[in-house]
């Protein structure tokens, strides 16, 4: 290879190329370059600082005192002690430093402000003390900007600007530790803005947001010195009423009411009627915590929701309400309990064949007991975890026990229900794809029931869902059919391979002779539409011998067996895990 010419290197044409470049790098990334002595307290920048700093830095930053004075007073402070005031001395080496605030460049009297963060090494002179400093200068305004954002949105709703519920609730809890420290009075309220579903779809989500935002900014102008608003979830809203005691909250939340309703709010689509309905509960000695007084509140809402939109009630004011509210929240309270510590278990009730009477499967059905070994009744359970947000919760455990027995018991053939959500519940179905997806024989004795109501309410979604079930193997009934009036024509469309015919149609066929004829009418069109049928409540002989006149292929009831938690099948010799 021959060697360049010594001349090539020392050319000063690519020299300044290599500078230009250089110059252009570091303003492209927000950079500029430093270096500062003592003597003559001399400040020198690179080439792009006028760009980066955005000011004229020899006019401006020329002096270490002058680039000082530009630095904001809530700033200056931090940035001398972390480059001289770390304690450390200099070996030789210089000592490093890294500090971040903030730098007016054209002065005070202007509002533009950069973020800058500062590296570098000061070296000592003589008598210990900084002789000159360099360093890399770099504007972090979009970052600066970026954390500014989070630890507002840590504190405050983005939307409306008023304390978000993480500190709304922070504030509540302080203020009942106050009362009973010193006796103080208070109420909390709670605001929901009425009907908002109609603005939402009648307007869009844009509007919507306009007059979220004009609601909060109405009753926060209704706030007196010491009271505190927050947004506790999309339409709701928290009221904190300091030195407020029992007799006053009525008139209080009036003065809020009033806010709403005074004159119609103006959006960019034009006026928009709203109002508000109120609950609230005064924060007596029987409201020990944060958790009551949000129950209570939220229970005196929905009974002014259910008296009249608009309309304002106090909790204190319902007879034995705080006692039903005290077991609902101890309900509340289990069934999270029961979740988190796996404490659900499995029945399983029996589905015979109509003719031979012989076991075709079993349907699961939930056992739970509380704290104490109590059991809980599967229907409260099942409504409060809905209630809760954690159905979906409980369907993720329904569905991993029931695979775990399908896996160890390749006898059982199993029906689950599932609540009225997991069709949109992707994580639901990709966890038993994941688990049946290589064993076709397990997802077989699989059937997946899902009610009536909740097929018709989303076809679109129901349809698919069966779809993707089918190609898993796995079977699809629907249950309780009759008590949401669903058409043949969607039964067939949805291709469900069992129908439940809900229950309250064949506990009295044998005296009931308009159930009776339901039945048979639809075990009828059923056969044509090549669907088997499953009758539930079969309680004695009598209904039995009359379903089987009716050619109905599966027979469901106590007259077969109550659900057991034992299991009626022998063990796989070798377990295959799923």
């Amino acid at each position: 290879m021959a060697k360049k010419d010594n001349k090539d290197l020392a050319d000063p044409v690519p020299g300044r190329k290599m500078a230009e470049k250089a110059r252009d790098i570091l303003t492209s990334i927000g950079e500029v370059i430093y270096e500062w002595h003592s003597g003559g307290d001399r400040l020198r920048w690179s080439s792009n600082a006028y760009e980066v700093l955005q000011c004229d830095v020899i006019g401006n930053l020329g002096t270490g005192q002058a680039f000082a004075n530009h630095v904001t007073p809530d700033t200056i402070g931090a940035r001398y002690r972390s480059i001289f005031g770390s304690g450390r001395s200099d070996d030789g080496k210089g000592v490093p430093f890294e500090c971040i605030y903030c730098l007016a460049p054209q002065g005070f009297e202007s509002e533009t402000r950069l973020w800058v963060e500062e590296s570098g090494r000061w070296f000592a002179g003589r008598d210990g003390r900084a002789d000159h400093v360099h360093g890399i200068m770099r504007v972090v305004n979009e970052r600066q900007h970026r954390e500014q954002r989070l630890r507002f949105l840590s504190q405050f709703d983005e939307l409306t600007g008023l304390y978000n519920r993480s500190v709304f609730c922070d504030q509540l809890s302080q203020a009942l530790e106050r009362r009973e420290a010193s006796g103080t009075q208070a109420c909390y309220l709670v605001a929901h803005i009425d009907n908002f579903r109609v603005v939402n779809e009648a307007y869009g989500f844009d509007i919507a947001d306009q007059v979220i935002k004009e609601v909060a900014r109405r009753v926060s102008r209704r706030l007196r010195d010491g009271d505190l608003v927050g947004r506790m979830s999309g339409t709701k809203f928290g009221l904190l009423i300091n030195n407020c005691d029992e007799k006053q909250m009525e008139a209080t939340a009036e003065r809020f009411l009033e806010a709403a309703r005074e004159e119609l709010i103006q959006t960019d689509a034009g006026p928009v009627h709203v109002t508000l309905t109120m609950g609230g509960v005064y924060l007596g000695p029987e409201i020990k915590d944060l958790r009551t007084a949000e129950v209570c509140a939220l229970d005196a809402l929905d009974r002014a929701k259910q008296h009249s939109r608009g309309s304002f009630r106090s909790f204190n004011s319902v007879p034995f309400a705080l006692s039903e509210r005290k077991k609902m929240i101890r309900m509340s309270d289990e069934v999270i309990s029961a979740l988190n510590e796996r404490r659900i278990e499995l029945a399983f009730q029996p589905i015979v064949r109509s003719g031979s009477h012989e076991v075709a499967f079993h349907e699961v059905l939930m056992r739970v007991d509380d704290s104490d070994g109590n059991p809980i009744d599967a229907a409260t359970f099942v409504d409060f975890a809905e209630q809760l947000g954690l159905a979906t919760m409980l369907d993720h455990r329904i569905l991993e026990i029931t695979l775990d027995v399908l896996f160890s018991y390749p006898d059982a053939r199993l029906s689950i229900n599932v609540s009225p959500d997991v069709g949109m519940d992707k994580e639901w179905y990709s966890y038993l794809e994941a688990r049946v997806g290589n064993y076709p024989e397990v997802a077989q004795r699989l059937i997946v029931e899902i009610t009536e109501k909740a097929a018709i309410r989303n076809m679109d979604v129901a349809e698919k869902f069966v779809r993707d079930l089918r190609s898993l193997g796995a079977k699809i009934a629907i249950d309780d059919f009759g008590a949401g009036y669903t058409s043949f024509r969607n039964l067939q469309a949805l291709e469900f391979d069992l129908v439940k015919i809900d229950g309250s149609f064949v506990v009295d066929i044998d005296t009931n002779s308009q159930n009776r004829a339901f039945v048979r009418m639809f075990a009828d069109l059923a056969k044509e539409l090549g669907i088997d049928v499953v009758a539930e409540w079969v309680e004695n002989e009598k209904i039995v011998s009359l379903l089987a006149d009716m050619n109905i292929e599966y027979l469901q009831g106590f007259h077969f067996g109550r659900a057991s938690k034992e299991k009626p099948w022998d063990a796989a010799d070798e377990q295959v895990v799923g």
